[in-house]
């Protein structure tokens, strides 16, 4: 237990100095300061960045020279490379087309006779939309023929799902050239690397390293920030010094998930209020359903001791949090199935559910409705080591404990609301 106290301290007085001498480096430079920090950050935010940058009809006043370097990095993949056309190309941003789907980054030739479709995927647990990549090939073949390329963005190498594109048709696309995966980790940040070195205004030099520090904390990369770098070297070369200290801050590495976990439950915990019957627990059955499908959520209901769940206060209603790589979104949510253990029904939520609840916080932000979230939104620190310590210290469970309260009287009053249509329904003579 020495030895960990003694690493610990070792990490902490090395991360105060550094933070130290950093802030007399920031009063010359303001090398932290950053615009992305006033921007509400996310998947369609970064698509229209890129588009940004690769139409040379944009403000940037580079012409066509991001997307030349962006062309000249997708001519190095194999198979795909050769059968790009050398052409100026248009490029939409978020564009609908018909039934058939929103394609987030579309690049087209000016003569129409090739097109490049660009799904962005950055969230490793985020689903994919069913038969969308399917859909958007049947979009490009039906106007180029064999002239086009669909391109799978993602976090770190992945498949899309295979309700999106089934692996056989895959696999057979990728040999022909008409499909690649291409990742943040290994192609958009070199890119951007590759047009901060080719570009000359300061201002644009300075933006797009910035954009690059964005992803990177976004979607937890490693960090390329001088100050990260340095307390992490810093932190090494203290360590290395001793046996002691090595063996103390492998066991802490080991014990990394395990503190993610508790901390997590201590979170629904202090959210959960006995007093009014408010239970916190892992959901038994079923990952997350919008982009922490890879880990449980973990739901807050009104039970009472004694009745069967049939007969809880909410039904199937529950109020939810979930944990996505570093960041926290919470909600009001409905189980269509295994809303309880043992439960084999099937249900719908009643129509008008979302638009009823969206009214309880009218003019408030959320996030999309889904079929299994009602209502959501987003909330907390946005990176993985910020989250949990804002946890740990009880600064998110004191935020969140006021929202669990509004939601518990949105929640009680709607679903009473719902009892009594449903009772009245039934008492409706029968013609």
């Amino acid at each position: 237990m020495e030895s960990l106290l003694s690493c610990l301290q070792v990490v902490s007085s090395t991360a105060q100095r550094v933070e130290h001498e950093n802030r007399l480096v920031n009063q010359y430079t303001a090398r932290d300061f950053t615009p992305f920090r006033f921007m509400a950050w996310s998947e369609v935010p970064s698509t229209h960045m890129l588009a940004f940058f690769l139409n040379p009809d944009e403000t940037h006043g580079q012409g066509p020279l991001f997307q030349d370097i962006f062309l000249q990095h997708l001519r190095q993949l194999p198979v795909v490379g050769p059968r790009l056309p050398h052409a100026r190309w248009k490029v939409e941003a978020e564009r609908r087309h018909g039934e058939l789907g929103q394609i987030d980054l579309l690049l087209t030739t000016i003569d129409r006779s090739f097109s490049i479709c660009i799904e962005n995927k950055p969230r490793d647990q985020t689903i994919d939309q069913y038969r969308q990549l399917k859909r958007y090939r049947k979009i490009l073949r039906g106007r180029h023929q064999e002239g086009y390329l669909l391109l799978y963005l993602s976090r770190k190498k992945r498949n899309p799902d295979k309700e999106s594109l089934r692996p056989r048709l895959r696999r057979a696309l990728k040999t022909s050239g008409h499909y690649a995966n291409i990742t943040y980790e290994s192609f958009i940040l070199p890119l951007i690397d590759a047009w901060q070195q080719a570009v000359y205004p300061e201002a644009l030099r300075t933006f797009l390293r910035h954009f690059r520090y964005q992803i990177e904390q976004w979607l937890n990369l490693p960090s390329t920030k001088p100050t990260q770098l340095m307390l992490e070297q810093e932190v090494v070369d203290k360590l290395a010094t001793s046996g002691e200290h090595v063996r103390a801050a492998i066991t802490v590495a080991r014990s990394i998930e395990q503190l993610k976990r508790t901390l997590r439950e201590k979170l629904v915990n202090s959210l959960a209020d006995p007093a009014i019957g408010l239970v916190g627990e892992e959901h038994w059955e079923w990952n997350g359903h919008l982009d922490g499908r890879h880990s449980k959520p973990y739901l807050l209901r009104r039970v009472t001791a004694d009745t069967a769940p049939a007969c809880w206060p909410w039904g199937r209603f529950s109020i939810c949090v979930e944990f996505d790589q570093g960041r926290l979104f919470y909600g009001i949510r409905f189980d269509l199935s295994n809303w309880y253990k043992g439960d084999a029904s099937q249900a719908a939520w009643p129509a008008g559910t979302s638009e009823q609840l969206a009214g309880e916080f009218a003019g408030e932000p959320s996030g999309r409705p889904t079929e299994w979230w009602p209502w959501w939104r987003w909330a907390g620190p946005e990176t993985e080591q910020d989250l949990y310590a804002s946890i740990a210290d009880s600064s998110l469970v004191k935020t969140l404990q006021q929202e669990v309260q509004r939601l518990v009287k949105v929640l009680d009053q709607f679903t009473a609301t719902i009892e009594l249509q449903e009772t009245a329904a039934t008492k409706l003579p029968i013609a």
